[in-house]
């Protein structure tokens, strides 16, 4: 196959899809190593901002070079970030239940918070990945249009990493009383929802 990395897509779209609409009582996945997902969650969750903001640097720094295997690397790094973010959604799914049994009252409103902001966005993380490989294989072939789909894909990947500062600042409040400042209750309209179903 002349494009391996575009088995990605598919193959995280199907895992996440299945595993977000199982059954209600399903438990947490089993992973290697007796990793959980709640661990994994917490070593992923800086992939879609750190790799993000790293491929918007370059991608920066390419457009000023105005050098096209600068871009490609570029859009890899905005790949890895984009797709670390969708990673990142899925295993949160799965440490839902187990971190909602752990975390005080306080806590488990800004879970909730923290996993509805996620859901109300992941469709821009779908979106900028589609953008990003495209933009990877029109820049790979040399394109006319490579130019502009790069600049797209870069402003999607902006807005990922946007939406990702504004998921995390619920999700660090979760189990850390320390971050949460003067914080009494989650902002009203969020406050005693029911929890999520995952």
């Amino acid at each position: 196959m002349k494009y391996p990395y575009l088995m990605t897509i598919p193959l995280v779209a199907t895992t996440t899809m299945a595993e977000a609409h199982g059954s209600e009582n399903h438990s947490a996945t089993a992973l290697p190593m007796g990793l959980d997902p709640a661990h994994l969650h917490l070593l992923t969750n800086h992939m879609p901002i750190f790799i993000t903001l790293s491929g918007l640097l370059a991608m920066g720094l390419a457009l000023v070079w105005t050098k096209d295997p600068d871009r490609r690397i570029a859009l890899v790094l905005l790949l890895i970030g984009t797709l670390g973010g969708l990673v990142t959604y899925w295993l949160g799914q799965q440490a839902y239940k187990p971190v909602r049994g752990l975390a005080d009252e306080m806590g488990q409103d800004w879970l909730d918070l923290h996993m509805e902001r996620a859901e109300q966005v992941i469709w821009l993380f779908w979106i900028a990945a589609l953008a990003i490989t495209g933009a990877l294989v029109a820049e790979w072939r040399k394109l006319w249009y490579a130019l502009p789909v790069t600049l797209l894909a870069s402003v999607l990947a902006a807005g990922t990493l946007a939406v990702s500062g504004w998921i995390a600042d619920a999700g660090g409040k979760i189990r850390h009383s320390e971050i949460r400042g003067d914080a009494k209750a989650i902002p009203d309209g969020h406050s005693g929802a029911a929890p999520h179903e995952h």
